[in-house]
This record gives structure tokens, sequence and C-alpha cells, in this order.
């Protein structure tokens, strides 16, 4: 992301956009059933950008925010001051401040990436007995539009890909489930007409608020997936969200 674009992508996106506002819902949810009660964890949110996962995870014990970016620490620590400790670390060339964690995480992340093993592999090796391992990425080539590449994504997961990153790192795979699935199919339309329009020279991301209305429903839409994500797992959607332990890839 151009530098810039911090400040106004934190203040008028990741904090009213939809799918930021659905995906803190559906994480917020999923963080409490994995660490339960735990208060005094070592965290570390790898790439936190602008730092809107840090509320979420403060919760459950110190956390630690690292991204390659300096003017996105600079803009966290202005929003964040006192909750995390926030360092400019490109990982995974650099190392993060402690040698081991209780919980790490990639939200959105190895997308960017060019060596999403390397990433992996190390993130696994900064995992604490009993630690683990939270990450998202987007799902399906098929849903490729300009706003990948707006974005600098390097790749959409399938799922049997992304479950073989984790295992080849060394990883103990917990779960793993799709999420943004009720809007799949007006995602799935929408990134066709996007492709239709960039042909025409409008490359727009898709982080646009839409009306009032219309953004506050697609995020109580998406939001409400949190509660489905508590009985089972989701056969498809947008994202992919996976949970990982220390240990051996299990045989399937």
């Amino acid at each position: 992301m151009d530098p810039s674009m911090y400040r106004a992508f934190a203040e008028l996106h990741e904090r009213r956009h939809w799918w930021f506002v659905g995906r803190r819902r559906i994480v917020a949810s999923i963080l409490a059933s994995v660490l339960g009660d735990r208060r005094n964890l070592e965290i570390l949110d790898i790439g936190c950008g602008t730092g809107g996962m840090i509320p979420l995870l403060r919760p459950f014990g110190r956390v630690t925010a690292i991204d390659p970016s300096e003017e996105a620490i600079l803009y966290s620590s202005e929003r964040y001051s006192g909750q995390a400790i926030l360092r400019r670390v490109d990982f995974p060339r650099e190392p993060p401040p402690r040698e081991r964690y209780d919980l790490v995480t990639l939200f959105d992340v190895l997308e960017h990436l060019d060596d999403d093993r390397e990433a992996l592999s190390k993130a696994a090796r900064l995992l604490g007995p009993g630690g683990r391992l939270i990450l998202t990425v987007p799902a399906h080539r098929s849903l490729w539009s300009p706003h990948d590449e707006i974005n600098q994504h390097r790749r959409r997961y399938a799922r049997a890909e992304l479950q073989g990153r984790i295992r080849e790192a060394g990883l103990r795979l917990l779960r793993m489930t799709y999420f943004n699935a009720l809007l799949l199919p007006a995602v799935w339309a929408a990134r066709r007409i996007r492709r239709g329009a960039a042909l025409e020279g409008d490359r727009r991301s898709d982080f646009r608020i839409q009306t009032g209305w219309m953004n506050n429903f697609l995020a109580a839409v998406f939001g409400a997936e949190r509660f489905l994500l508590r009985a089972f797992d989701l056969p498809l959607g947008v994202s992919l969200l996976a949970i990982a332990a220390p240990g051996e890839p299990a045989v399937r």
C-alpha cells in the first residue's frame, strides 16, 4: 500500500467498510473460542498494518505488532499507544523481538508475500509449547480481480494448497474453514463485473464504502457467520481461516 494512504485507509475503510467490520466480528468470536479466559499470553500480530486487530487481541495478553512499513507502525502507534508493542520488522527477512509466543496471527498477510512457505515455517518456529497460529487468506483463484492486483496480492488460496503449506511448515492443523460464505454469490458476480470494468480502464479497489444502509446490511450478514462458525465449518467462502499448533503434520 502507498504509505500516504495509511491514514485514509484506516479512518475511512478499516473502521467502517462492511468487510472489515464483519471480519472483526468473526475473528473476535474465533479468538474467544480458541483462547477462552486466558489473559496472560504473549501474542505476535504479523503484518499488523494500521493496527485494526490490536483491540481484539489485547484482552488476551501482551501484544507485539509488527509490519515492514515504518509509516504503518507510526500510525498504529498513534492509534494504539499503550495497547501494543509496535515494531517495524520486515518478516520473514527479519526476526520479531521475542523468540517465542503463545499466539501468532497472520490476518490476510500470506497472500502478499513472495515466499509464503518461508513465512509459515518461521512463524511456526515462533510458537512455544501449546501455542496457536491463526491465519486468514483470500480463497478461490476464480475470484481473482483488479482488487487483488491493486492490493498487491500474489495469490488466492485453494483449501488443499493452504493445508499443504501449513503441514510443510511442521504445523498440526486443528481447524480450517471458509468464511464470508453467505455473500459469496454476490462477491463472485461483483468480481465478474469488475473484470469487465477493468478492461475499460476502471481498476478501483473493492474497498469502497457503499451507501450507509447497504454497508451496514452487508456487515451484519457477513458478521452473522460467527454464529454458524461456532457450530461447524463452512464448505465455501471468499476467505479461508486456519488454526494450527506446533507438532508433526497429521496423517490423513
